[in-house]
């Protein structure tokens, strides 16, 4: 055991300054030193560490103690651990401990770990050979020392390290806990790494703690890299690769060469160059830079002369800088690698490197200036911004000054000039972290946090304090509200907590009655529905004073001492106008009807108890009040602003008389009623919410029934009865919190199926209750639902593209509608039960009511609907139009795809309109390799509806279920459906798929459970579909209704292509901006839409048959093409938006896009393929020329037509034909491999007859060709006896012969011309001269039957 003596010797040996200082970067500031909190994202130096007190503390996460505390928690030690840690530092040995079972335990569990990870790299290392072909390319052979130094090794593919170290006895549980296994959803085992180079991670000690895996080839739906992900012994960003190998070196030498990639640095080790360790391809992180500072403050930083390179040798020199580093680095010539200097170098490559190294302000001057320095201004003041920006962050004031001479001298400016932009940078880094209040948009700010921080019913905590705010968020419950917030934000605060409390700090109203504008937030957060908000108020009371509080709360602004009191919201608002009145003496009527308006959105238990309270501080008489406040309730009910919170403890009802009617009952005309027509009424709990039944008994008295209250709030009308709802709000006795059901209305008819219901829920009990009480709860409740109809498909709600019902004028998003009232087109948000009225009639839109967001938490069941949300944008921060279209299509402006996103984005919106004209639409097909890009344009199409963030549909691993929900969930919202494969894709899928591109409808059958059809949802959504190969299922069925866009893999972007990238991006998210106003503009065109697309997409129609031969696949692309071009010129002629292109220049792209299509179709149809297979075949012999297949030039051919006549076709002098024996060719053809779609000769012969080059069947033709046969030589040998006994001599040695073959067959005819324009495929082998058809007995020699030896 450590006494307290031997730990105050520890610490007082362990100074907590060196001791930290080991783990974080600090700076002297004051008398303490501050540096990046290690315990939680810190951008800003927020953890003060004191040499005085020796300890530290963060003012942020709330991380502090001691020095063996910061052990403790940052390197997740016990305290004995720590200690021991600190005692071995300071040299003090420890009396010898037994271990705790806890402590034991964890070492061995380790320890288990520890064999687990060895095994694993046993296992890499034994199947390494396998990958010496990829090591050989890469200049390594297996018997080099480098590879068994850093004991590299390769991850073969099946599953072989879960069979083979199983096998071994190695714990399955370890290998997952190693990350060695993974473990699938269907709970099954497999490789985490599989065909993979694989480069450890070591430690100080030298245990491997985790891996890379470098694929050898690419592998789809994964990353060139992969992981080990965190586990007990590796996190990411903790290890640099290679530093283990290189710790000694780096000593010696005092410093480190940086590179980006593992065999960087395996190729510098391996020729001398020992001092070198890897970032792995990502930024350092401050753990790293901390790590490698054990060794060394002196780094060279040695990156590719790419924009990458140049990009990762910036971040990583400021993070070395900022951490007191020195560093260097050695430029390198243009496309060229540390892994190729050290290949080409050799045992030369370290004073090679010793050579070019540069200070790192030269080197990056030189890159960021460019070829010609001096010559541009505006790059030499970006490049001065830049380098004074790096050096920014260094500690050293010496060393700063100094970097700013070397600056200013690079430039031939004065050093004042580039003092002062240091110096405005960092007045600028200074205040970053706190955004000023008055450049902050109105809003609610922390609601992410509030979940997480929030413990059980904690109520949130409103504020108008910045800096509270600050230091409470994320440790507590807190929202900043800054200005009037808008709907979206209060939607996401009633989803995020249910109770709230506020101080009185910053509520007040100024002498001309001007609500402050924390005053006004609140307002507009409690009138929207949010009533449940206590404010807390501190007064102080005189001691002599003992005089309670009256009922009425009429002397709540008396002086008292120390006493801490909470006012429901609406009480305190009234409250600060009766202050208000004292001093203002003008007329009081717009403020009384302020307060009103409060009051009508209090609770009404609320409004009750505290009416009396209300009338005293507006000066008002009972009746005066009543009054005044009838047209806001009557406004309220209208809106059905139901509410569905409550307040505290205001009302007890005391000496209760069951044989008379409550003052609460006679009070409230509500209440009153309910007992005069169905005789009942509730019982109130103190804090004046309704929570059971009191019936009057038939002799006297009442019954008190159940422990809860229902409160009617929606009828939810369908004709449909399973859809036939109603939604009802709970009360219960014994908890504050309520309960919202959704029961089918069936449910209510009998006290026996309510029952069932509530029994599943938590304290609801109908105790006491009969039938007929049962039925008179029914009854009176029937009489005061609000009905409503539920939108079931969310976005455009016109069933028919052609309707024009008032009903159905409307788009849903999940938290409110679009519509046009009075010829405005505006947004209306849903009020708190998620209701919105368009043309006279209640709509239902759950996801973002207080019935599934109240409580706090997301309801699976409208998680997908929630996807869609309208968002309110500043004025000042909005995207238009004419901008996001011109960012869309410089950003993808390779192949023109950023044009026909953005009309396609536009044409999804108006999908119903446009498909009910010929049942006709089509979608995009985004086409490329990995990381080319293709995805994120299919994003940028959706991101005009919905978050970029929200993931998309794989069709490789959705379900079918998942997209046929998906397809039908959203009407005219566009469904991104990403890694399309022909292989991989499920038939239902691909039928689907069909059925939305081909007539845009995708209803099909399929077997149910009990053999019956059954149809599929219908399909309302556009789909933009990604991939890396085109569509050519069942011959190309896609490819003639979809546009193909290629998305090349980008090649070394320039730096303003990717900051155009992130700032389309960065409007994209709704997070940072979002795109609803551009929706919102979009929207308003569907009257156009409907009146003028049928004509415009005619008139394109016709104008591309006059520009294109209108023939087969042609007709259907130049009808799909039209869609497009209606849409553009619908634009360009009909609205005030601007396109960045023009119609014309777009019919260009359109003309072009369709004969590459063409080509595309030609190239990868049925005939292609069997084409393609003859082509290989005829080189592997299975199919020869002048046997299966002749090329000729004849005059003229005889072809036999289907009646069976035969007709000459002359043929154009020089035009060569192509004759098919296709039978024999179709026998090859479907025993090889080629013929994956299983097509039948026949389909071969229906597409050659369907074909541009196709001449015609010839009924026979003649087919000559050769054949080499082996035969034996004949003659005699001597002395070989027989059975005449006479000798004979025979000569068995085997000889070739050449045998002339011929057939006449039927064949098909071919032009050839047409076919090699088509597919660039040439079918015969070798010159003119040497074929067989251009000789027709092919023996000018006379060597046909003569033997020839044959070498063997």
């Amino acid at each position: 055991m450590i006494d307290d003596e031997l730990k105050q010797r520890i610490k007082d040996a362990n100074e907590i300054t060196d001791v930290i200082g080991q783990f974080v970067s600090l700076h002297k500031r004051g008398i303490n030193y501050i540096g990046i909190c290690p315990f939680h994202p810190d951008r800003h130096p927020s953890m003060t560490v004191s040499p005085s007190r020796q300890t530290y503390r963060c003012f942020v996460c709330g991380k502090g103690g001691d020095v063996i505390q910061f052990v403790q928690d940052h390197e997740n030690m016990s305290f004995n651990e720590a200690v021991t840690w600190l005692a071995g530092r300071a040299g003090i040995s420890l009396p010898e401990r037994v271990m705790s079972d806890e402590e034991t335990a964890r070492v061995k569990e380790r320890e288990a770990q520890r064999i687990a990870m060895k095994g694993a790299a046993f296992f890499f290392e034994k199947h390494l050979p396998e990958a010496q072909l990829y090591l050989h390319d890469r200049g390594f052979s297996l018997d080099d020392k480098v590879l068994k130094d850093f004991r590299i090794g390769y991850a073969p593919t099946g599953n072989l390290a879960k069979k083979e170290m199983l096998a071994a006895g190695f714990s399955e549980q370890k290998l997952l806990e190693t990350d060695i296994l993974k473990r699938s959803e269907k709970n099954f085992t497999f490789d985490t790494f599989k065909d993979r180079i694989m480069f450890p991670y070591f430690d100080i000690k030298g245990n491997i703690n985790g891996y890379t895996g470098r694929w050898l080839t690419p592998q789809e739906n994964t990353g060139k890299y992969v992981n080990t992900g965190d586990t007990p012994l590796f996190k990411k960003g903790t290890h640099l690769f290679g530093l283990y190998q290189a710790r000694t070196a780096i000593a010696r030498y005092d410093c480190a060469y940086i590179v980006e990639g593992q065999f960087d640095a395996m190729s510098m080790h391996k020729f001398g160059v020992c001092n070198t360790v890897a970032t792995s391809g990502t930024a350092l992180t401050p753990e790293q830079i901390q790590l490698l500072g054990r060794f060394t403050h002196r780094v060279i930083l040695v990156y590719d002369a790419d924009t990458a390179g140049l990009k990762a040798s910036l971040a990583n020199c400021e993070a070395f800088l900022r951490a007191g580093f020195l560093v260097s680095a050695v430029p390198l010539p243009e496309g060229k690698d540390p892994d190729n200097i050290a290949q080409e170098q050799k045992l030369e490559t370290g004073k090679w490197l010793a050579n070019r190294e540069q200070n790192f302000l030269q080197y990056f001057a030189i890159s960021l200036r460019g070829k010609n320095p001096g010559t541009d201004p505006n790059r030499e003041e970006e490049a001065m911004q830049r380098l004074s920006t790096l050096i920014s962050v260094i500690p050293s004031e010496t060393l700063l000054l100094k970097c700013i001479e070397i600056i200013a001298g690079i430039f031939g400016c004065n050093t004042e000039v580039i003092q002062r932009k240091v110096n405005s940078i960092l007045r600028q880094r200074k205040t970053a972290s706190i955004k000023e209040k008055d450049k902050m948009a109105p809003g609610i700010y922390g609601i992410d946090m509030i979940a997480e921080a929030r413990s059980g019913n904690e109520p949130c905590i409103l504020t108008s304090d910045y800096q509270e705010f600050l230091t409470l968020y994320g440790d507590a419950p807190i929202a900043y509200v800054h200005g009037i917030p808008g709907m979206n934000d209060i939607q996401q605060l009633r989803q995020a907590s249910q109770m709230f409390t506020s101080d009185s700090d910053g509520l007040t109203i100024a002498k001309d009655g001007t609500e402050s504008g924390y005053l006004a937030g609140l307002s507009a957060i409690f009138r929207a529905g949010i009533s449940n908000i206590t404010i807390t108020v501190e007064r102080n009371v005189d001691n002599n004073d003992d005089e309670e509080e009256s009922d009425d709360g009429e002397n709540m602004d008396e002086e008292t001492n120390d006493i801490i009191e909470t006012f429901n919201f609406a009480k305190f608002y009234v409250f600060l106008h009766k202050s208000f009145f004292k001093t203002y003496n003008g007329e009081r009527a717009p403020y009384i009807e302020r307060c009103a308006e409060i009051i009508s959105y209090a609770e009404d238990s609320v409004r009750i108890i505290n009416f009396t309270y209300f009338q005293n501080c507006l000066g008002l008489t009972k009746q005066a009040l009543n009054e005044i406040l009838k047209p806001y309730l009557a406004k309220r009910k209208s809106r059905m602003a139901i509410n569905a919170q409550r307040t505290d403890d205001d009302y007890t009802e005391e000496n209760y008389d069951p044989d008379e009617l409550p003052r609460y009952v006679q009070d409230n005309p509500e209440y009153l009623q309910m007992f005069q027509q169905c005789n009942y009424y509730p019982k109130l709990n103190k804090q004046g919410e309704p929570v059971c039944y009191l019936f009057k008994n038939e002799k006297s008295g009442h019954t008190m029934v159940g422990d809860f209250y229902m409160i009617p709030l929606l009828h939810i009308y369908s004709d449909n009865d399973e859809e036939n709802k109603r939604v009802l709000r709970i009360n219960r006795r014994y908890y504050k919190t309520p309960l919202y059901i959704e029961v089918n209305s069936k449910v209510l008819a009998k006290k026996s199926t309510i029952e069932e219901k509530l029994i599943m829920l938590e304290a609801v009990n109908f105790t006491n209750g009969e039938e007929k009480h049962w039925t008179k709860i029914r009854e009176y409740m029937s009489r005061h639902y609000v009905t409503c109809t539920e939108v079931s498909t969310y976005g455009n709600q016109q069933e028919d593209g052609f309707s024009r019902r008032e009903d159905q004028l409307f788009f849903a998003f999940a938290n409110g509608i679009f519509h046009v009232v009075d010829g405005i087109p505006r947004f209306d948000a849903v009020n708190e039960l998620g209701v919105v009225t368009h043309n006279g009639k209640n709509y239902y839109l759950p996801a973002f009511s207080t019935i599934y967001a109240g409580s706090g938490k997301q309801s699976d069941k409208y998680e997908l609907i929630s996807q869609l949300v309208y968002k309110e944008i500043p004025i000042d921060k909005r995207c238009t139009f004419d901008e996001w279209a011109s960012l869309m299509d410089r950003v993808y402006k390779i192949n023109d795809n950023g044009k026909w996103a953005i009309l396609f984005a536009i044409m999804c919106a108006f999908r119903s309109n446009i498909h009910c004209i010929d049942r006709l639409f089509t979608a995009p097909f985004f086409m490329g390799p990995m990381s080319s890009g293709k995805t994120q344009i299919a994003i940028s199409i959706r991101s005009l509806f919905i978050s970029p963030k929200i993931p998309i549909f794989n069709l490789n691993i959705g379900t079918d279920a998942a997209m046929s929900t998906l397809m039908s969930t959203f009407r005219d919202v566009p469904v991104v459906l990403d890694e399309y494969n022909n292989k991989d894709i499920s038939d239902i899928k691909f039928q689907a798929l069909k059925g939305i591109v081909y007539d845009g409808d995708g209803r099909q059958k399929r077997k149910g459970t009990s053999g019956k059809e059954i149809e599929n949802d219908k399909v309302y959504a556009p789909v933009v579909i990604c991939g890396q190969e085109t569509p050519q299922r069942d011959d190309n069925a896609l490819m003639s209704r979809i546009i193909v866009c290629e998305v090349p893999k980008p090649k070394n972007r320039t730096r303003e292509e990717v900051e155009l990238f992130n700032k389309l991006k960065d409007i994209e998210d709704p997070a940072k901006i979002g795109l609803s106003n551009v929706l919102f503009e979009v929207l308003q065109l569907r009257p156009l839409v409907m009146q003028h697309f049928r004509a415009l997409k005619q008139k394109s129609y016709d104008e591309l048959k006059q520009a294109l031969i209108n023939a087969g696949e042609i007709d259907r692309l130049m009808k799909t093409a039209s869609l497009f071009l209606a849409t553009c010129r619908l634009i360009e002629d009909y609205t005030e938006l601007k396109l960045p292109f023009t119609y014309e220049e777009f019919f260009k792209i359109a003309c072009d896009k369709i004969k590459f299509q063409v080509e595309l179709i030609s190239k990868t149809d049925k005939l292609a393929t069997f084409f393609k297979a003859m082509d290989v075949m005829i080189d592997t012999k299975a199919i020869r020329e002048g046997r299966d297949f002749a090329i000729d030039t004849p005059e003229r051919i005889t072809i036999k037509l289907p009646g069976g006549e035969k007709k000459e076709v002359p043929i154009p002098a020089g035009t060569r034909v192509l004759f098919l024996r296709v039978s024999t060719i179709y026998t090859q053809y479907a025993r090889s491999s080629y013929n994956q779609e299983d097509s039948t000769q026949s389909t071969i012969e229906q597409n050659l007859r369907s074909h541009p080059s196709y001449l015609g069947f010839v009924h026979a033709r003649r087919f000559n060709w050769y054949e080499v046969v082996e035969v034996p030589r004949g003659g005699f040998e001597e002395d070989t006896p027989n059975e005449t006994g006479i000798p004979v001599k025979l000569n068995n040695d085997m000889v070739r012969k050449v045998e002339k073959k011929c057939t006449n067959s039927s064949c098909i005819a071919i032009n050839y011309e047409i076919f090699r324009e088509l597919y660039s495929i040439d079918l015969q082998r070798g010159s003119e001269e040497s074929r067989v058809d251009n000789n027709p007995d092919n023996d000018p020699i006379g060597a046909i039957g003569a033997p020839q030896e044959l070498d063997f």
